[in-house]
């Protein structure tokens, strides 16, 4: 070893630095990425052809479309956002019967803007095919809550006779986003082709993510200002980003962008079924499908929905997740896993290699916002590069089974992990390997130049395939910043995001009500917030000898001696203390006997210091249940 560093450092530094970074580009263009040559050449065939890349239908000739638009309605932004984003969906030109609802996540907490959207409404007058609706959830509960309301809504709406049928197909788009011409239809329209093999249509269809153009370019004094960098980068790495939704890399595509996909609404309507379904699975059931014993059947499941479990930062991977897992059986989609491991290996084979279930519609647009300043742009970023982790863990039971999404998210994960450990590569190692300790700047200044022409490389593809470059084109002047942009903007935001959600505590995110997380019997995987919980359960153990040993110990969810780990999470209040402190520390003050003579009197009396609120503990220690006394009671028979 110490021979290969002598040889390192001996080498001239171009001699290792450049075959490096070739080395590089060439495994990027040859396994991440063997598609993008394809595309170029695809792209330019159509032109030279004259082949035309959409043609609309006439009345009628799409499924009928359903278009929820959630929505937090906080403020007369909020209000501005969503009537534009009406306003785009219902004349967008959809062909078929459109049904739009406006679904405000707690309408009640603002009344005023509330009446004045369902004025507005009220006065606007649409084709007649189109059908807008305004309904929302009482209280805020999150992003997936608020459309399930706008699900129930319709439901309710087709018993009561007022529309014919559930809309066919689904449309999910963000509150603030302005349609593309035609980008409904070409969703629609891409949705229901057929696989040129197996003949079955797809099942989840991407639409293309555009910065609105009037903030890619305000002038050269707002070029010059955070906001402005902030713009052109996004709007840059949108057009790059793009292009990988084409789905035809070596990996398949696992994500949907939530701003705007589309699906077949019978996907929409058994997401909730489906995911209080996984919490009857057991280690049990996968260890018998190995032994030949059927897997539990989806289709027979008999448990209420849970749709709080699709709440969170992640609801949209939730929606890819299930459409990957989807099968056509007999012209409708079932979730029923595979009967045996080797049917589970043919779906694999057939997933990864022929028949993928994300599709791609370049011309499908949709032009939203981004965060403008540096702390709300860290803080979406460290939301959507950790949450395919967190939702990863969600779905491990259906992973047990269905092979064709346990297996790229695996490799997905890998490679998110892989390109923070890139960056350390290019920055560190090979400038201190190749230059030594005294030149890490010389070393860093290669590293930054080559991350340089590879994000040159990228975006001149992604321009030259991008029918729309005249709104964006300015966007390129950002270059010479835009690895210092990816670095902070991804990897590091990466890094940091799935370090507080594996390691640390969790990532609290706020992007959903505590009380909705945990009502959804969702889970970190947050290791130091399992240790913490062990040892102050040991603690209480030790002192009060009230606390058997369980699962539980290493646990999250809620128990008799231990509140759920999203307790506090984004409210702000304390959560309940699993060790009463302070009534230990008042205790401690009075001296060694009265310490052991209350610890006796506790461990006589019923376990009710389980779940007592930390500094408030003193007098709901002293009655004989505690803040939920029915707890209380419960552990009261069992200790009898």
């Amino acid at each position: 070893m110490d021979g290969f560093v002598w040889g390192l450092r001996t080498l001239d530094v171009f001699l290792i630095v450049v075959p490096v970074f070739f080395l590089h580009v060439m495994v990027t263009f040859t396994i991440e990425r063997p598609d993008v040559l394809g595309l170029f050449a695809t792209f330019f065939g159509r032109k030279a052809l004259g082949l035309p890349f959409f043609t609309p239908g006439g009345p009628g000739s799409r499924p009928t479309g359903l278009v929820i638009i959630p929505s937090l309605l906080r403020d007369g932004d909020d209000l501005k956002a969503i009537t534009t984003t009406i306003e785009s969906c219902a004349t967008n030109g959809y062909p078929s019967e459109l049904v739009i609802v406006a679904s405000v996540d707690g309408r009640t907490e603002h009344p005023k803007l509330y009446a004045e959207l369902t004025r507005w409404i009220a006065g606007r007058s649409y084709p007649v095919n189109v059908h807008v609706r305004l309904t929302g959830t009482e209280r805020r509960q999150g992003k997936m809550m608020a459309v399930e309301a706008g699900v129930l809504f319709v439901n309710a709406e087709v018993a009561a006779g007022t529309l014919a049928a559930f809309p066919e197909v689904y449309f999910s788009i963000d509150g603030d986003g302005i349609l593309g011409p035609h980008a409904l239809e070409r969703l629609a329209a891409r949705l229901a082709t057929r696989h040129w093999l197996t003949k079955n249509q797809r099942r989840i269809v991407s639409g293309k993510l555009a910065i609105r153009p009037d903030l890619i370019w305000r002038g050269w004094r707002a070029f010059f200002t955070i906001e402005g960098q902030i713009y052109q980068q996004v709007a840059r790495e949108f057009v790059v980003s793009n292009m990988m939704r084409f789905n035809r890399k070596l990996f398949p595509q696992i994500g949907v962008p939530g701003a705007l996909y589309c699906c077949w609404s019978d996907l929409l309507v058994m997401a909730p079924y489906y995911m209080a379904f996984l919490r009857t699975v057991r280690a049990s059931h996968w260890l018998k499908w190995w032994m030949g014993a059927p897997p539990p059947r989806f289709s027979d499941s008999v448990e209420p929905p849970a749709a709080e479990a699709l709440t969170g930062a992640s609801d949209d991977t939730c929606m890819a997740f299930l459409a990957s897992m989807a099968t056509w059986k007999n012209g409708k989609l079932s979730l029923d896993a595979p009967r045996t491991p080797l049917h589970s290996l043919g779906r694999l084979f057939l997933g990864f290699w022929v028949e993928r279930s994300h599709m791609y519609e370049p011309e499908a647009r949709i032009y939203t916002f981004t965060p403008s300043s540096v702390k709300g742009l860290w803080v979406q970023r460290v939301r959507w590069n950790s949450s395919r982790f967190e939702c990863a863990g969600r779905f491990s039971r259906a992973f047990w089974f269905h092979w064709e999404i346990g297996f790229p998210t695996s490799l997905h994960l890998s490679l998110v992990l892989q390109n923070v450990g890139k960056i350390l590569v290019y920055y560190f190692v090979i400038p201190f390997v190749c230059l030594g300790r005294g030149h890490v700047a010389l070393g860093f200044f290669f590293g930054y130049a080559f991350h340089v022409i590879e994000d040159i490389l990228y975006t001149a593809v992604a321009f030259s395939i991008e029918r729309d470059y005249r709104r964006s084109w300015r966007s390129v002047m950002c270059l010479p910043l835009t690895p210092l942009y990816t670095i902070v903007s991804s990897n590091l935001a990466c890094a940091y995001g799935v370090t507080k959600d594996l390691l640390l505590f969790g990532n609290p995110t706020k992007f959903a009500p505590e009380s909705t997380l945990i009502a959804g019997q969702t889970t970190r995987v947050a290791l130091l917030f399992r240790l913490r919980r062990f040892l102050a359960l040991t603690v209480r153990s030790v002192l009060y000898g009230d606390v058997p040993f369980g699962a539980f110990w290493f646990g999250w969810l809620e128990t008799t001696w231990t509140p759920n780990g999203f307790e506090g999470w984004s409210s702000g209040k304390n959560a309940r203390a699993i060790v009463p402190w302070a009534r230990i520390a008042a205790f401690a003050r009075g001296g060694p006997a009265k310490v052991a003579a209350e610890v006796s009197t506790a461990r006589r009396a019923s376990p009710v210091l389980a779940v007592v609120r930390g500094p408030r503990a003193l007098e709901a220690e002293t009655t004989p249940t505690n803040a939920r006394g029915e707890v209380g009671e419960a552990a009261d028979r069992r200790a009898a």
